[in-house]
């Protein structure tokens, strides 16, 4: 999934967009393809609520936690204890 995919039918939204959390999200979403990509995450509707409903490679405990810090990275908090760092 290409970035720009992310946003779907929203892109009019995202212009007007402040650029520092475009900039964000879009840094988040490519995190997200490449951490599924290395880790073969096929499932499109993998969640970390634990839905029942599952279609594909879920992620273990471990792969879930080493996407969660790399988020944390990207949105300004520390990686281990989601503190803002700004």
């Amino acid at each position: 999934m290409a970035a720009d995919d992310f946003w779907g039918g929203a892109r009019v939204v995202a212009l007007n967009m402040d650029p520092e959390r475009r900039r964000k999200l879009l840094a988040a979403a490519e995190a997200q393809r490449a951490w599924a990509e290395r880790h073969g995450i096929d499932d499109p509707e993998w969640s970390e609520d634990g839905s029942t409903d599952r279609h594909g490679r879920q992620p273990t405990a471990e792969q879930a936690a080493e996407l969660e810090r790399e988020l944390r990275v990207i949105s300004g908090q520390d990686p281990e204890t989601g503190r803002y760092l700004r």
